[in-house]
């Protein structure tokens, strides 16, 4: 649960930053938060949001009282001068309606057109735009305006993962802020301190080391029945000659028995394929370390790595398992030269 900003671990440099600005009436209107997945950004914003929303506490004072109407609101993701946009379940990008209305009813609906609106609860409105990554031109050409000059007391925030995948026209309207990988014992501390795992720092590290750093994929890890799971699969990798109908069927099942809720099946799959990255680069340390490196590890590092940027991407998930599996049998990479 976050309550304040002692909640954001390891990124003291960012809430120095927003401090300075804040105490000093100079935040900017537009900021692209930039940093791996579970780094902190979400929690900026919520944190941001609370600060500039309480009814009780000055936002000088960094410290929202968290119990008011306007906190709670933020915290339930119903504050009515937030206006959020992401990417729907069924797109590959953030469509153009999203920002600027359905074609029969343009400029008069969607988030350019919201966050010129009054605030209903007076003081500030906060516009978040979630998976800035999958930004289109067409999209961010929509957004340039309102990027430039956002109506007083109005904070824009787009969140993305790298500096690389931003448009140009978007970046240089934003001031960038960047978060990054959190170090293993900051790690533990979250989600012991702040989430609440009450784990072993052995197990602790592990789900960190499995995630690749992200707390929301060490947070599955560490709540499902991540031990059996995580031996199971790893038996079907290490084995000399890695079956691709086994693999398949495993990860399938273990992808059914998530639910039929699109967003289970999917984090489900990224937990997996996770698990995946980590056995592979623990194999190729240790063969670096003996001075025998094959060069099918590598294969099957670069594919799972890849394997994650599909499935971030939408793929059809069918699919992917099928190539997935195909792919570290063969030891291939899996760049077919299109998605990923």
């Amino acid at each position: 649960m976050i309550h304040g900003w002692s909640d954001l671990i390891g990124q003291d440099s960012v809430k120095a930053g927003f401090q300075a600005a804040i105490s000093q009436s100079r935040l900017g209107g537009s900021y692209l938060f930039i940093g791996p997945p579970g780094t902190g950004k979400h929690t900026v914003v919520e944190l941001l949001a609370k600060t500039l929303l309480c009814r009780l506490a000055d936002p000088k004072s960094m410290a929202p009282c968290g119990h008011c109407e306007a906190c709670q609101q933020v915290v339930a993701g119903s504050h009515p001068d937030i206006v959020r946009v992401e990417k729907p379940k069924d797109k590959t990008v953030i469509p153009v309606d999203s920002f600027i209305g359905e074609r029969d009813n343009r400029m008069r609906e969607g988030f350019c057109h919201d966050l010129r609106i009054r605030p209903l609860m007076g003081g500030w409105k906060v516009g978040v735009i979630d998976d800035a990554d999958l930004l289109n031109e067409e999209g961010a050409n929509c957004l340039l305006k309102t990027l430039e000059e956002p109506p007083s007391k109005t904070i824009i925030i787009l969140i993305g993962t790298s500096e690389q995948r931003q448009l140009p026209t978007i970046r240089s309207r934003c001031q960038t802020v960047r978060l990054g990988p959190l170090s293993r014992q900051d790690s533990c501390r979250l989600l012991r301190d702040v989430h609440g795992i009450q784990e072993a720092d052995e197990r602790l590290e592990e789900a960190v080391e499995i995630s690749g750093g992200d707390i929301h994929v060490a947070l599955r890890l560490l709540q499902g029945e991540s031990g059996a799971v995580r031996d199971g699969l790893i038996d079907l990798l290490e084995s000399p000659t890695p079956d691709p109908v086994a693999i398949a069927k495993f990860l399938d099942q273990q992808v059914k028995e998530a639910g039929k809720e699109a967003s289970k099946r999917r984090a489900k799959l990224k937990d997996l394929f996770s698990i995946s990255v980590q056995h592979f680069r623990q194999q190729m340390r240790s063969e670096i370390f003996a001075g025998r490196l094959q060069p099918l590890t590598g294969g099957r590092l670069d594919r799972s790595l890849r394997a994650i940027r599909e499935l971030d991407r939408s793929a059809n998930q069918a699919t992917l398992i099928e190539c997935f599996a195909s792919d570290i049998a063969s030891g291939e990479t899996g760049d077919r030269g299109e998605i990923g």
